[in-house]
């Protein structure tokens, strides 16, 4: 698993740069009619879900491939029921941000146990990653989206998750190969 993982570095730095790209873009347009960036929001979950189920295929990780499915199924439902998403947009955010938060702290926790002492704290990142999900989706149930705050607290969220995610796979990139 780990080799493919090695081999595979890039899918998890693109999953950053796609997050650190939304939330660039959403501090960029803080005016912009609120539509758009329910649409950005929409199209950023489908394609990290797209890349993260990739992962998870190509590494056989279950908690990986199931991140994925959650961030296709909230950008299709962006993509599909518009109108609804723009009511429901903070309480399918904070759903995404809770379940793949909570993913990816399974995942780190897989990796440590897998991993053993052979690799010194790179899940770290992963449940850190993990953590600032779920306390943002926490955050998130406590503002309401109509909130002047709620759309620079996403884009923040974005750009820090996505550099994690980026040292993530910088440092996935280092480890040595080996056979498990």
């Amino acid at each position: 698993m780990f080799d493919q993982l090695i081999a595979r570095w890039w899918i998890v730095a693109i999953r950053g740069v796609a997050a650190v790209v939304f939330g660039v873009a959403a501090l960029a347009a803080p005016d912009t009619a609120r539509a758009v960036l329910v649409s950005l929001f929409g199209f950023f979950a489908f394609a990290d879900g797209i890349f993260t189920m990739g992962a998870g295929l190509s590494l056989n990780w279950l908690t990986l491939f199931l991140e994925g499915v959650i961030g296709i199924v909230v950008g299709m439902i962006t993509a599909f029921l518009p109108a609804l998403t723009g009511v429901w947009f903070g309480e399918l955010i904070a759903t995404w941000a809770f379940v793949t938060g909570t993913l990816a702290l399974i995942g780190a926790f897989n990796l440590r146990r897998t991993a053993g002492r052979r690799f010194i704290g790179s899940e770290w990142l992963l449940a850190l990653s993990g953590d600032f999900s779920v306390a943002f989706g926490a955050l998130v149930v406590i503002l309401t989206s109509a909130s002047p705050a709620f759309m620079p607290i996403v884009a923040g969220y974005a750009l820090c998750s996505g550099i994690l995610l980026v040292a993530l796979s910088l440092t996935v990139r280092t480890w040595p190969g080996f056979s498990s």
